[in-house]
Formats: C-alpha cells, structure tokens, sequence
C-alpha cells in the first residue's frame, strides 16, 4: 500500500548498528516461487497465494515482482467468483501502481462502488484505505480523513485483525502528520496489540518504523532509536527492499535533526541504491528530496539542486502532488544561498500557497525563517520582522503541542499500566480463591503465595512507577535545552519568562528582555560552511553566558537568534548588561575556526509594561529596536523607542551632534 506521502517517512533514529550495517550489504532477496501455486482456477490456492503475501512470507516488492503476482493470482481466481474477483482488485489497489492519483482514485471508488454492492465489508474496508492514499498522493493528506475514518469503522465491524491493524495504522500515520503524536501512537501500540493476538507477527514487526515516526517527532531519539533497531533487524531478516527503504529514509532523518548531515547523507546514498536497484521509484524520488534537504543545510547548493531536479521528475512521473511544497521550499532555499534572493522569494510564494491548501506547520514554521533571512538579505526589514513573528509563533505552538503530546502520552501509558495490573490483581485474586475453594487443607501455602503474589503486585506497581518517573526527567532534559549552544532553548525561555513576568507583577521588580542575532549571519555559513557557523553559535554564547549575571537567563529561540531574561533589572543597568554582551562577542577571536573571521551581534532593549499580555508583548517590542539598530549600521544596542532611558539617550545625541556642528563652523 502506498505511503502517506513523503513526510509519513519522517522518523528514527541513524545510531543503529543494525542500520549501518544493512546500509553496507543491502538487500536483494530471490524472486518468490510462484509457479508452485498453478496456473488453473483453483480458490484455495488463490486464498493461500494472496495470504502468503499479505502475511509477508512471500516478498513482492519491485513493480515486475507485483505484476506476477497479479498474472498468477488471475489465473488461480475461478470463473465468475465475483468475491475473489474483487479481492484481487483490492490487492492491486494495495500493491500495484495504478498510475496517475486520479487514476488510482477512480479504481479505488469503482472497487468501493462494487464492494458496497455485493456487501463485502472486508472489500470495503481496502478500497476505503486505498482511495486515502490516492487522495494524498493527489496533495490533498488531511482531506484523506474521512476515507480512513469510515474503513476503520467498518474494520472493527468487521473483525479481521489484519484489516483492523492496518486501518488503525493508517488512521495513526495521518494523525502523526497533523501533529497528534500521542493520539497516533495509541493507534500504533492498538494495532501491535491486535497483530499480536491474531498471531500475525511479521505484520507487528512490519509496524515499528511508525512507532519511531511518532517519537522522533516529539523528540523522544531514545525511544525512537529503541523501535528502530527492531524494525531494522525485521527488514534485514525479510529481506524486504521496500521495507529497508524507508527504514534508512527514517535513519537518515533523524540524523539530519541531531545536525549530523554528513551521516545522513551517507544512509540516504544507500537508500536510492536500494530502492533503485528494485524499480521503487517513489522511495527514489523521496530519497533525493531527503538529501536535498541535508545538502542545503550543508550549504551544497550545487548538489541540493541536482538532487531537487532528480526528485521532481520522479515525481511528476508519478504524478504525485504530495510534496510540491517541499520541493518549492528546498528549490528557494538553494537560490537564496546563491544571492539570489528575489527568485527565492517567488519559490517561497508558491511554497505559501501549497502549505494554505495542505498545511503543516513543522515546514511552515522554516518556510518563515527561509523567508525572513531573504527580505533581510534585500534590506526589507519590516516583511523579515513579520515572518520571524509567525515562525516565533508557530513553534511556540509546536512546543505547545509537544508538551501536550508528551502528556497525554504519559497519562495514556500509566492508565495503559494501572490497567495492566488492576486486570494482573483481579486475575490473581481469581485464582486464589479457586485454589481455596478446591485444596483447604493447604490453605497455609496457599496464604503465603497469596502474600507472595501481592509483595510482586506491589513491587510491579514500583517499578511502573519508577519508570514512568524516569521517562518525565528524561523528556524534561530533552525539553529545556538547546542540543548545540547548551543554553536554554525556547521552550525553557516560555517557562521562565511566565515565572518572571508573575514575580515582576507581584513585587513591582522591573524584567528587562534583550533579544539578539548575529549581524550577517548567512555570510558566515555561505563563506564558511554551517560546521563554522554551528561552532560560531557555540563561541557567541559561551562569551555570552560569561559576562551574565548569575539569575540572568539566556536562551537560544531559533537559528541565530537569542533571547536575555534580565530579572529585577531597571532599563539603565540592562542597557549596561547589553553593551557588555556586545563587546564580549565583538571581541571575540575566531581565528581559529577560520582565518580572518569576525562576528558582532545587534541587540534590542524592552521593558515589561503593566499593559502588555504577557512577555510576547515585551519581545516584539525588543525585535523592532534590534531592527532599528540593524537600521544604525549593526555592532550596536537600540532601546524601544518610547523608553525614559532611549528618549534620554536621544537628547544627549542631539547635543552632541548641534555641539560638533557648531565647532566645526
């Protein structure tokens, strides 16, 4: 069955020994014996040949191998056996590439149309999860809830375990999409569970690549790392290509997240072998787009524009739609690191309207930042000033949405848990009582177990509870800071700015907020490479964290940017507090990162005002003045404009200039 586009492949973890070393001996497995089942109508061959498959005893993965697979099932369907004569359209709809999506969608609708017709639920249910992956494969992914949602209603009426794992599946891979990360792996942990009880085993082992998906993504690598290396050992033991595919995409993915881009290179390379050395042209196709992204972020923008070129006419040859706006994004990134930031800004324009009609706020939030740097780069201060606004935004809401997830998937685990040993207490208890009822003489032993029983109860319930303790300390670790700089990252900033801003109102203290970027940060990657500007981040805010004071916090908010938490500080000794920051990393020697590099940073001033809502207020305010000081010439410190201090400090200039006017006359 087709993926749910190029980003349902977004997973894992590239650690894995079990990765690297299927990325170095690959796999190709021998085409399965067909010619065994016969070639004359025979049902129960027809039944055991398809079951085969499905059950993943037999792997049919490349186009030529599924086309056989075809040809020999239509040969063993008997004559007008209008059911098997369905299921084998449902099998195309699953495995084979009907063409174009709208071509898929009108095959999946007839199928639907004839399985409503004969009332064939289990029909229904394939050619519903078939016409969502049409649906998406014509760039429409959250449209495709509908279809899912009516299949698994009729996969739990209709109580096939493979069936109601695979809709369950589906319905968990478009919610991690949309964001619902705890939601999509309760689908995930349902459909183990349901595989596991069927006795379908290679189907749940099959399922752990969307488990990984659904924590990397609330950036949980541990656990992530955990599922995909059992779904890694899986796709070496099947020698399944398709399934390893997508396994080294996941790989590759989360080692561009952890910045290790070279690695993720190296496992992406591998997986356009495999998957072109098996005829997956999708899995091509979305490879090259995955190393596009690693090599932008490398600053290759030669090669990331040789990979762009490779993946979109794999995927107009396909017809797929699904990841147009990546590919705008990408494209407009590779021309904005050439300096031509005015055709970036067309492509970003049209990666907007692709996001406007299949949002995902995970790219959007970096289409903003994209954005800003190029009206930066072309001097239009004010348009780079909104688009940082949306991406501040948009990952506030995605932190937002991370701690929601993460909560909802702790309280989901410990009710999984309190209902494992409520059931564990009340089985115990059963069995007691018989054991009582039937043997009273040994009712001593019988006690003693009995007290056994619950000490293990008890101390069940402990180590439940110590794990579910060490998993909150580990997520909250993961949480609060930046995994480059070591300073606090934005979620950390959220926290303690809502703390601060109640401490100011409460005891009448003055917050001041610094907010702060590197000038003409994009010159130092383009000129250096991003392992400079990566080391350069480290220095600025190390020289940063050193000339701070001890209840001061500073924290990392996006790329270059930095915000300052100045707590019980009025505006003149935080202007102070600014320029200190601004000589340590004017002064700074980076020699030896690379020879003849410098760096200055621009810094804005605010003060928290009783009007303002919350610190979001105060921050905004603080991005105009460090525009205004980008404005001045950079290297400088600006102050909110209607501040005591900034009008002070206005009048002063004033003087000063009419007093050396007048000299010079």
């Amino acid at each position: 069955m087709r993926a749910l586009g190029f980003t349902v492949l977004l997973a894992c973890s590239g650690w894995c020994v079990a990765a690297d070393a299927l990325a170095q001996t690959g796999v190709s497995p021998p085409p399965p014996d067909l010619t065994r089942f016969g070639s004359t109508p025979d049902a129960g061959q027809f039944d055991r040949l398809i079951e085969q498959i499905e059950r993943g005893d037999l792997i049919v993965s490349s186009p030529q191998q599924i086309r056989d697979a075809v040809k020999v099932l239509d040969g063993l369907r008997p004559v007008h056996d209008a059911k098997r004569e369905l299921r084998l359209r449902g099998f195309r709809c699953d495995y084979d590439d009907l063409g174009q999506p709208a071509s898929g969608l009108a095959f999946a609708r007839a199928g639907m149309a004839d399985a409503q017709r004969l009332g064939d639920i289990g029909s229904q249910v394939r050619f519903g999860l078939c016409e969502a992956n049409y649906i998406d494969g014509s760039g429409q992914t959250s449209q495709s809830a509908a279809s899912v949602a009516t299949a698994l209603a009729l996969a739990r009426k209709h109580g096939d375990p493979r069936l109601l794992a695979q809709a369950l599946i589906h319905r968990g891979s478009l919610r991690s999409l949309l964001g619902e990360q705890a939601a999509a792996l309760t689908d995930f942990l349902e459909a183990q569970r349901v595989y596991n009880a069927a006795g379908l085993r290679n189907e749940a082992e099959a399922g752990l690549g969307d488990i990984a998906a659904a924590y990397r993504r609330m950036g949980d690598h541990d656990k992530a790392l955990e599922y995909l290396r059992q779904g890694v050992a899986f796709a070496e033991r099947q020698g399944d290509p398709g399934l390893l595919s997508v396994a080294l995409l996941q790989t590759a993915f989360l080692h561009e997240d952890l910045g290790r881009h070279d690695e993720a290179l190296a496992v992406q390379r591998r997986a356009i072998q495999v998957a072109a050395g098996h005829g997956l042209e999708y899995d091509v196709a979305a490879a090259h787009l995955a190393m596009a992204s690693s090599l932008v972020k490398k600053g290759d923008f030669s090669g990331a524009e040789t990979a762009l070129a490779t993946a979109r006419i794999g995927f107009e040859r396909l017809g797929d739609k699904s990841n147009e706006a990546m590919l705008q994004l990408l494209e407009g990134m590779v021309l904005a690191g050439r300096g031509d930031d005015v055709l970036a800004l067309e492509h970003y324009d049209r990666a907007t309207r692709e996001f406007d009609a299949d949002p995902n706020l995970r790219y959007q939030v970096d289409l903003y930042a994209a954005r800003a740097l190029s009206h930066e780069a072309l001097g239009d201060y004010r348009a780079a000033m909104d688009d940082l606004k949306l991406e501040r935004t948009g990952r506030r809401k995605l932190n937002d949405d991370a701690r929601t997830q993460q909560s909802l998937l702790l309280q989901y685990q410990f009710d999984t848990a309190r209902r494992d040993l409520e059931n564990a207490q009340l089985q115990a208890g059963q069995r007691s009582q018989k054991q009582r009822l039937k043997v009273v003489e040994r009712a001593n032993r019988w006690q003693v177990a009995a007290l056994i029983s619950s000490g293990l109860l008890l101390l069940l319930l402990g180590v439940l509870f110590l794990r579910q303790l060490r998993s909150m300390r580990r997520i909250n670790r993961l949480a609060l800071t930046d995994a480059l700089t070591g300073v606090a990252n934005r979620r950390h900033v959220e926290v303690a700015a809502e703390q601060a801003v109640e401490r100011s109102r409460t005891t009448g203290e003055p917050l001041a907020v610094l907010t702060f970027d590197l000038d003409s940060f994009k010159r130092i990657n383009d000129g250096h490479g991003h392992a400079s500007g990566d080391q350069v981040l480290v220095r600025v805010a190390r020289a940063c964290e050193a000339v701070l004071r001890q209840n001061d916090l500073l924290g990392r908010v996006g790329g270059e940017e930095f915000v300052v938490l100045l707590p019980n500080t009025p505006s003149d000794a935080a202007l102070l507090v600014a320029e200190r920051l601004r000589d340590s990393v004017h002064r700074l020697d980076l020699g030896d990162i690379a020879e003849d590099l410098d760096v200055t940073i621009s810094l804005g001033l605010a003060m928290l005002r009783p009007q303002d809502d919350g610190l979001h207020d105060v921050i905004d305010r603080a991005d105009a003045a460090l525009y205004r000081a980008k404005d001045a010439g950079r290297n400088r410190v600006a102050i909110e404009l209607d501040d005591p201090l900034a009008i002070r400090l206005t009048s002063v200039d004033a003087r000063h200039t009419a007093a050396v006017a007048s000299a010079a006359q």
